[in-house]
This record gives C-alpha cells, structure tokens and sequence, in this order.
C-alpha cells in the first residue's frame, strides 16, 4: 500500500506550508507520516484540539506532540474543555476545531489545512447530509479542494490507510467511543446502517459515493443554468421562466451570503413572486436578512447596523434610524428609500439618479437629518429647519430629509424632504461628474 499512499500524496498539489489537522488516530497519523516521507516540500505544521471529552484525551495530545517532534514538525495545540456540554458536542466541537486550524494557518503564514478523511468519511458523511435533510444543504459529501481545506485520501478507503500503517510499523491511538453506535449518528451509520446496507449490496458503499457524484454535476449544472438567467431574473422576474424562480433564489441566496433558507421559505417566497395582486412585498429572513419583491424587481438584503439597541436592525423598511453606509453596488433600504451608491453611472427606467463627482471620498455616509443640524453654506451656515422652510419643502415632508456625507463626516448634500438634492459648500461643484452616482426609488410602507 505505500505506493499508493506514496502516489496520492505526491500528486496532490500542495502549496509550501500547511496546516496538518490531526487527532492521534489511523487516518491523520498517516496523512503526518505520509507529508514527512514523500513530501519533503511542503512545511507542515501540525494541529491538535484537545476536547477533554474522555479520560485518553491528554494521551492523544502527547502522542501527537511526540510524533510532530519525531518529525521535526512544528506543534499547536488547543485545549477546549467540552466534558461538560450537554448537547450539540460534534457541533460545537467542529467550530472549536476549524477556528482554530484558521487562527493557526494565520499564525505560521500557511495556506492551506490538509485533513485526513477517505472514502469511508465520504460514504458515512453523504448518508447523513441525505438524513439530515435541508433544502440548501449539499448532499454531495465533501470536496478534496474546499477553500483553504484540502482533502487528499478522500478517494482511498480506510483499509488502504490501515495496511499503509502496518507495512511502515506505525502506532496510533485508538478512540473507543468511535466503537459505540449509540455515540453519535455518524457512528450508528458506521456500525449498523452501513454493515446493514453491506448485506444486501456488498458495493452499496460504492453505488452511494456514484449517487453523491450524480447530484454533484447535476447541482453544478443546475447552478450555471441559474447564474446564466441571474441578471434577467434581478431585472424582471417575469422575464424568466417560472420553473427557475427556485433555483434562481436558492444562487440569489448564496450570494447575499444566506445558506439557511427553509423549503417553507422559499415556498413563500414563490407564492409572493406568482401573487399579481401584491406588487410590493417583503419577508424577514435569519441575521438580519429579508426578502424584498418591489414590482418586478426582488433580491436578498441585510438591514444596516445601527447603533443603540440591537432590536432596531430588523425594523419595517422605512423605520431606521442612525446612519447608513453605503457601500458600493449594494442596495439598501432607507426610511423609505432603496438606494445604491453605483460603480457606474447607468441610467435604468424607475430610478431617480445622482451623477457624484468624479474621485468622491467614499465610503459614502447616509444620515437622517435633524432640525437644528447645521448645513454649510458659501458665507456661514443654516440650520436644517431654516433651510426647509427657504426651499419650501412642505411640513409633513421635511421629517423625511437626510444628509449626505464624506468619509470625513462633511455634509456634501441634504436630500430635501426625499424630493430633491440641496448641495452645500463641501459638493465639489468645480470637479468634473465621475462613473459614479446615487440611484434610487420610493418604497411604499
């Protein structure tokens, strides 16, 4: 079996320094050992988290501090104490552990963390994504190139790990609870669900890792098809078929960095989008995103911080307050407003716009103004309240006035009532217009 773990890990791409998660156990005593033999390339660092969840744990983290010194590797460990969480332990001890790989690839200037899961990883974890449901949720298992995450043995069984230990005479430590089924999901679909399966195809491992790779290129498909129709569908959902509303959401989602949307949610969403009788509509989402259908036109936001009570970020379209920094090409919604600080100076039916001058010190800062603000004039200044009643904007408007400022904090414009620019001493009048502009519509409550 050497050559093939000598083969595996010689043709797989590696940068020049990484990180090396490993336990103790078969799988990443192996991939160590493997890095030091036939990679002599690549600077490993190796990581261990020891959770105290069993009496071996301080065994584990010596064995592995040992063998990166056998090695003549470097050595992180982490203690995090879980013996005492009560539930949701594989959880929490996932995001214990990747934490810290990141902070460890940080601290040694690696580019990547290699881990040693293979086929039967695979296998065990395609079943749970499939039993664990959830409509956004890959069902592919995992990838051998996953950002920074790099997976090496993924197309190898553990067998091959196993006879590769014991022709080089390697020791490993060994984690009984691995054994028990009733531990985790993971182990019953390894100790019953899999053996099981086993007896009535002994290649039902194989046909499940040939199903995973099915859905893979038919997601990915899916996936381009949805991308191809995505500027269409953000200008006119109508334009596109219906039958790719969804998946044309589910990349939309992504996008906006939202991964946990329910199929009950998206069920609402299409309900919305197919309702012809409610133009205008919205849903609140998790983290503070929402759902916003305006007419034709829809996408995924996230309500602004704010500051003060925290409670304040999901507030109704139109109730903010504080500021807003308008980041560019991203839409916000705005007492009122949905406004875009725009790269390029396009001019789009339904929108008003605002050509900026050219090399504007972003970001740009949107405020609501108050009555005694004071605005910067060619000669001295003028409160917010004398300004509006000069311009005559009227009383039941000018509450709905908001100042545009530089990164400086200098009040560059005051949008009168939402009705109209009012532009102060700081509006670089004298520089010529740039490819960037302010563009926005009225909202309705």
């Amino acid at each position: 079996m050497q050559k093939t773990i000598q083969e595996t890990i010689q043709a797989f791409d590696l940068p020049k320094r990484v990180v090396v998660g490993c336990s103790g156990g078969l799988d990443s005593t192996v991939l160590v050992d493997s890095l030091h033999r036939f990679r002599p390339d690549v600077e490993v660092v190796v990581a261990h988290v020891n959770y105290r969840l069993r009496a071996e744990s301080d065994g584990d983290a010596d064995f592995v501090k040992a063998l990166a010194a056998d090695y003549q590797m470097a050595f992180e460990e982490r203690v995090a104490n879980l013996s005492q969480q009560a539930s949701a332990v594989e959880e929490k001890a996932r995001a214990i552990r990747f934490d810290f790989f990141e902070a460890v690839s940080k601290a040694h200037e690696a580019t990547a963390v290699v881990l040693a899961q293979h086929q039967n990883d695979q296998v065990e974890t395609v079943l749970l994504q499939m039993v664990r449901g959830g409509l956004l949720q890959k069902k592919t298992g995992m990838s051998k190139r996953q950002g920074r995450l790099l997976r090496p043995f993924l197309d190898l069984p553990k067998s091959a790990l196993l006879a590769y230990a014991k022709e080089q005479g390697l020791s490993w430590r060994e984690d009984l609870t691995n054994q028990d089924a009733n531990y985790t999901g993971r182990n019953q679909l390894r100790q019953v669900v899999l053996p099981a399966l086993t007896t009535v195809n002994a290649q039902a491992g194989h046909h499940i890792l040939q199903l995973a790779e099915q859905l893979q290129a038919d997601e990915a498909l899916i996936e381009r098809t949805a991308k191809h129709y995505l500027p269409a569908f953000e200008r006119d959902f109508c334009s596109v078929e219906e039958d790719w509303w969804q998946p044309c959401l589910i990349v939309l989602a992504k996008q906006a960095g939202l991964y946990q949307l329910t199929k009950n949610q998206l069920t609402a969403m299409l309900t919305l989008l197919s309702n012809s009788q409610k133009p205008q509509g919205r849903m609140d989402l998790a983290d503070g995103f929402y759902f916003q259908k305006s007419y034709q036109r829809l996408g995924f936001f996230r309500a602004s911080p704010e500051k003060g009570n925290s409670q304040e970020k999901n507030k109704k379209v139109g109730q903010q307050a504080g500021s807003l920094v308008l980041e560019l090409d991203q839409w916000y919604f705005w007492h009122g407003l949905c406004i875009r600080h725009q790269s390029k100076d396009e001019r789009k039916a339904g929108l008003e716009s605002l050509t900026l001058p050219d090399d504007l010190a972003g970001p740009l800062v949107l405020e609501r103004a108050r009555q005694d603000d004071q605005i910067p004039l060619k000669k001295g200044h003028k409160s917010v309240r004398r300004l509006l009643i000069d311009e005559k904007i009227p009383a039941e408007e000018r509450p709905q006035t908001d100042l545009l400022k530089d990164r400086e904090k200098n009040v560059l414009a005051v949008f009168l009532g939402q009705r109209r620019w009012y532009f102060t001493s700081h509006w670089p009048k004298d520089r010529p217009s740039g490819k960037q502009s302010l563009v926005w519509r009225i909202e309705e409550n």
